[in-house]
């Protein structure tokens, strides 16, 4: 079959469904442009692999843990402010329990379609927010700025490149990430990532600027999680989109889920709450978390900065094949 490209709804809101002769995906430009489903063919059917919500309202309660919410900035912010370069940036305490901003404000913005494309087994869709269309982002992050996500069908193939545009007149910090939320269970599955060291944690989940080697010794042949509890940030010991990756092998689907990222996306956290639930969510991001108020070198925090009117671009990729 050739690729397709409609409207539809998702538990009622309006979303986009992209389908190719073997992927599904559909996103929910509402919800912050989620990648809220993402269904592998087979013979008979298909198979879920993303975490979904059974209802608004439990989607409501935790955003951030269905689909692929996009992160802009990724995880916590001490405090929820930071300096830089002498501007003072006071985000919302989004987990005042901790006293900590958290993932960012643009996962629970609406966003818009500006262009929907097939050829042949391929289909391509781009959404797009503007700071200048929300003064509660502004009032955060004073820049105005433009992110477009690119999603990218192809065969089994999902192709995701974040396009961020400085569209003031003031060079800003940026950093991206994806809370990525893979239906894994425990019993029968294993993960792999390409990581030999993590950053050591406080009790607000916050590096506390020293690197260790991983706790978990097998994770970079694979490994099997089951009763294994992470929230746990991870180094990217590989730049290159062929070889920064999670892996997850489904062996009850007969299923290899590879998860790269390019050498934009410095570090993982995965999470997986209780080591029972039945979802992994690796987590590529390009800064760690606190990066902007951490006093080590940006070359190893990922803190980046964007020009006046730069652009610039970093992908993801998400490869599904049969075992």
């Amino acid at each position: 079959m050739t690729a397709s490209i409609k409207e539809t709804t998702y538990l009622g809101i309006p979303s986009i469904k992209l389908e190719t002769s073997q992927m599904e995906l559909t996103v929910v430009p509402d919800w912050g442009s989620n990648a809220i489903s993402m269904k592998w063919k087979k013979e008979n059917g298909s198979v879920e692999l993303l975490r979904g919500p059974s209802s608004i309202q439990d989607y409501e309660q935790a955003p951030v843990q269905f689909g692929v919410p996009i992160l802009f900035p990724p995880n916590r912010i001490s405090d929820g402010e930071f300096t830089f370069n002498g501007q003072t940036y006071s985000f919302d305490l989004s987990e005042p329990d901790k006293n900590n901003h958290i993932h960012g404000f643009v996962y629970q913005k609406p966003w818009k379609v500006t262009h929907t494309e097939v050829e042949g087994d391929r289909a391509k869709l781009v959404t797009s927010i503007e700071s200048k269309d929300h003064p509660d982002i502004l009032a955060q992050f004073p820049h105005s700025f433009r992110i477009e996500m690119v999603f990218l069908l192809e065969g089994a193939s999902l192709k995701k490149h974040a396009v961020i545009t400085n569209l003031s007149d003031q060079t800003f910090p940026w950093g991206i990430g994806y809370h990525t939320t893979f239906l894994f269970p425990e019993e029968t599955s294993r993960f792999s990532l390409a990581a030999e060291k993590q950053w050591e944690l406080d009790e607000r989940l916050l590096p506390t600027e020293k690197l260790i080697q991983t706790r978990h010794t097998a994770i970079k042949e694979g490994m099997s999680l089951q009763q294994v509890e992470l929230d746990d940030a991870f180094l990217a010991e590989e730049k290159e989109l062929e070889t920064n990756q999670a892996v997850m092998t489904l062996e009850d689907e007969r299923l290899q889920i590879r998860y790269k990222a390019d050498e934009s996306f410095k570090h993982w956290v995965v999470y997986n709450a209780d080591g029972a639930s039945g979802y992994i969510c690796p987590e590529p991001y390009t800064w760690i978390t606190n990066a902007p108020k951490l006093s080590l070198d940006k070359e190893l925090t990922g803190v980046q900065t964007l020009d006046s009117s730069q652009t610039i671009v970093v992908k993801t990729e998400i490869d599904v094949t049969s075992l």
